[in-house]
Order: C-alpha cells, then sequence, then structure tokens
C-alpha cells in the first residue's frame, strides 16, 4: 500500500512540474510578443514576383524611423507580402538603428530624406551635397545599403538640387496630410477616394494614427488587387508616372 502510494505521488509530482513548465515557457512567449516590434526577430524577406499587369501602388513614408510606429507598418506589410518605400531623416537614426535595419531587411527601400529635415530648394550645391551625404552615410553606417531614391522635404525642388542629386526625386499622387490632422478615418478616405493604378501615397511614420491608418489600408489595398511596391519597383513598371523625376 504505501509503496502504491509512492508511486502516485511521484506521478502526480511529475505532473505538477509538466505543468509549471508549461506555465513558464507560455509567460515567456507572451512577454517577449508584448516587446518593442523593433526588438522582434526579423523574418526575412518573403519571395514574391510583381505582376505587370496588375495594378500597383507605392506607400511611401516620410520623416522617420519612429520605432513605435514603423514597426507596425513593417508587421503590417509583412501579413500581405508587401512593401514601401522610406524617406529617412539622418538625424533620426540615433536610438533607433534597430528599426532601420529592420527596414532593409523587410525588403523595404530606404529614401534619402536630408540629414536634418531641411528645405533644400534655394541652398547652395555644396549645401545641398552636405544634407544628402550625411544621410546617406548614416544609412549606410547602420543598414550597408544605400538610398536609392530621394524626396526633398516639403517636395521642394529646383534645378539646382536636380543637378546635386544623383538619384530619383519622388513626390507622389496622393497626399493623406495624416501630419496635420492625425486621423485614422480621414487618412484612410483620403487614400482611398480615388485611388488608382501606379499611385504614390504620402504619409509619415511618426504618428499613432498614421500607424492605425496604415494597417487599415495595406489590408484593404491588397484584398482590392493592389500590388505594394517600392518606388524603385513603380518606376520600373510604371515609368510613365510624372512624380518620379529621374533628370
Amino acid at each position: 500500500m504505501v509503496i502504491r502510494l509512492k508511486k502516485l505521488l511521484s506521478v502526480l509530482l511529475g505532473v505538477l512540474l509538466i505543468l509549471l513548465g508549461s506555465v513558464f515557457l507560455l509567460h515567456a512567449v507572451c512577454t517577449e510578443s508584448r516587446g518593442d516590434t523593433a526588438h522582434r526577430t526579423p523574418v526575412s524577406a518573403a519571395v514574391r514576383q510583381i505582376d505587370p499587369t496588375r495594378p500597383m501602388v507605392a506607400l511611401t513614408f516620410d520623416d522617420g524611423p519612429y520605432t513605435p510606429v514603423t514597426g507596425r507598418i513593417l508587421d503590417a506589410l509583412q501579413l500581405v507580402n508587401g512593401r514601401a518605400t522610406f524617406f529617412v531623416v539622418g538625424s533620426r537614426i540615433d536610438g533607433r538603428e534597430e528599426i532601420l535595419r529592420r527596414i532593409a531587411e523587410s525588403g523595404c527601400e530606404l529614401g534619402n530624406h536630408t540629414y536634418d529635415h531641411v528645405t533644400l530648394r534655394g541652398m547652395g550645391e555644396s549645401e545641398i551635397r552636405k544634407q544628402l551625404e550625411k544621410a546617406d552615410e548614416k544609412i549606410f553606417s547602420v543598414t550597408g545599403q544605400k538610398t536609392t531614391v530621394l524626396r526633398p522635404p516639403g517636395g521642394m525642388y529646383d534645378s539646382t538640387l536636380s543637378a546635386a542629386c544623383n538619384k530619383p526625386i519622388a513626390l507622389w499622387t496622393i497626399d493623406t496630410q495624416d501630419w496635420k490632422h492625425q486621423n485614422k478615418d480621414t487618412s484612410v478616405q483620403r487614400a482611398l477616394q480615388d485611388i488608382k493604378d501606379g499611385d504614390i501615397i504620402l504619409m509619415h511614420d511618426l504618428f499613432f494614427p498614421t500607424a492605425d491608418a496604415a494597417e487599415v489600408l495595406i489590408q484593404e489595398l491588397n484584398e482590392r488587387g493592389f500590388q505594394l511596391v517600392t518606388i524603385t519597383e513603380l518606376l520600373t513598371y510604371r515609368p510613365e508616372t510624372e512624380a518620379i523625376h529621374t533628370e
């Protein structure tokens, strides 16, 4: 009788230890899942093919990176195997290197948005080059990637900037003005109102309502059959767009 009781206690103890181990494991997983999106293990960019016969749009985000917002946008893009272009301000990288690397590793495109977010129109060529080169050097030092496109702050440029810039200048066809109203529904409505093949949508990955809007917008565009592409991809398949200047 004593032997049977000991066996029973041993079994119960074993079950208890298994349950406790499961609880600790679940707690660890949940704690990790609640962590900052920049600290998640990067998922290699999934293989994809762009179909030139299907509609495509380019989502673009200026003024970042800002980890809590940029991370959510990257999460939403990953769900539909989409890409976007992030126009990065060089002076905003310090302390956010990990999220910048995640942008690069996700297959999204890195664009130059100057180092100090200054107006380039009216500047001398040497001053322009300093702003662009300093931003490029900072981005490359973190990601090992070079920027491929430029968006001047405010979309303002002139012939001097065109001469100083060695990459396409990308403007936009749809401005959500998310920075101004900071309202999720307004951003979504403005983006989708007259959306068409070849559009370039302007948003800013600095505001939480923009992350809210991007999550809705990315899913909706995907469901409508739009391919989410980078500026360079759009230029490849829709070279007729007037919002990208290559000279």
